[in-house]
Order: structure tokens, then C-alpha cells, then sequence
């Protein structure tokens, strides 16, 4: 009796923290290291179609603003208000590149031991804009400003004040480019 009465507050201790267990999981590159090969494909497969709706959505939302923008723009042609407001945001286009591909980018991204601790989100859209060509200089500095941005994240932990968030906010702010004399 004395025995069951043990396994029970174990189990009542343990299974509500279990749920939240992987809520606390970081999905950084030692996540994506210990990850199957299955696995990987798939979820890169679910990243892509839920950026895919995510851009459908916000090209929807877009084109729905459009009388708002005619009136801001009386001058401009429509089409090209579309063009600039609507669909020059290639940030949730990942159309056209194979999973397979998507999955060796990242498993390349993360052989980098400085780009361990980075979320599996930067890999990708990096791998993305790798496959597509991106210019090396500017991939190095989106990968200085996220390795950047991710230590001053982790180097305040919860709960942050005002000054924490500032220095946060400055590491996660892109530098502005040299400008030539």
C-alpha cells in the first residue's frame, strides 16, 4: 500500500510537468542534431506550408487595404502599389526548393558550432536564401546579427527590466551600412 501510495505522488508530481517539459524545449541546432532524418523532413515540410499560408494571408490582407493605399497613392499605378505593398515581401516564400534540400542546408547551418544555440527558424530562412542565391556578404551579416541578437538574449534572463530589453533591442537591430565619404 505504502508502495502504490509512492508511485502515486510520483506520478501526480511528474505528468502534470511533462506537457510542459517540451514547451521549454529550445529548437536550436542540439535540437535538430537529436532529431531524426524523418523527422527533419517532416517538420521542415510543415515549416514551409505554414509560411505558405502565413504569405497567403498576408498578401490577402494586403490586397484587401488596397482601396486605403489608392487613396494615400492617387498617383501610382495600382499594379505597381500591388507589387511594392503586397508582393515584395519574400519572407514567407520557400515555393519551389526540395524539403531534402531545406533539411542538408540546415544540417549545414548547424555544423557551425557558433550557430548551436540559434533557433532552427534562422536556419532555415538562411538555407532558403542560401539556395537561392543571396549574396555571401549579406547571409554573414544576417548570421552576425542573429548570433548577436541570440546571446544578448540569452545573457538577461527572465524577468528583464527596461535597460535589459534596451540592450536586447540594440543587439537585435541591424547595423546601419557604412556610408562611403
Amino acid at each position: 500500500m505504502k508502495s502504490l501510495l509512492v508511485f502515486v505522488a510520483v506520478v501526480t508530481v511528474l505528468v502534470p510537468s511533462a506537457p510542459l517539459a517540451a514547451d521549454n524545449a529550445d529548437l536550436n541546432g542540439y535540437w535538430w542534431e537529436n532529431s531524426t532524418p524523418s523527422f527533419k523532413l517532416g517538420w521542415v515540410s510543415g515549416y514551409a506550408k505554414a509560411m505558405d499560408l502565413a504569405g497567403t494571408i498576408q498578401i490577402s490582407t494586403c490586397a484587401s487595404n488596397m482601396p486605403l493605399y489608392k487613396k494615400e497613392f492617387p498617383d501610382i499605378d495600382p499594379k505597381v502599389i500591388m507589387q511594392k505593398m503586397c508582393l515584395s515581401d519574400t519572407q514567407f516564400d520557400y515555393d519551389g526548393i526540395p524539403m531534402g534540400q531545406l533539411v542538408s542546408g540546415i544540417d549545414a547551418f548547424y555544423k557551425d558550432y557558433r550557430n548551436k544555440q540559434l533557433e532552427v527558424g534562422w536556419a532555415i530562412q538562411y538555407a532558403r536564401d542560401a539556395i537561392r542565391g543571396k549574396p555571401a556578404q549579406e547571409l554573414d551579416a544576417e548570421l552576425t546579427l542573429w548570433r548577436r541578437c541570440s546571446a544578448a538574449d540569452r545573457s538577461h534572463p527572465m524577468p528583464r527590466t527596461s535597460e535589459d530589453a534596451a540592450e536586447i533591442n540594440k543587439a537585435c537591430t541591424p547595423d546601419e551600412p557604412a556610408v562611403p565619404k
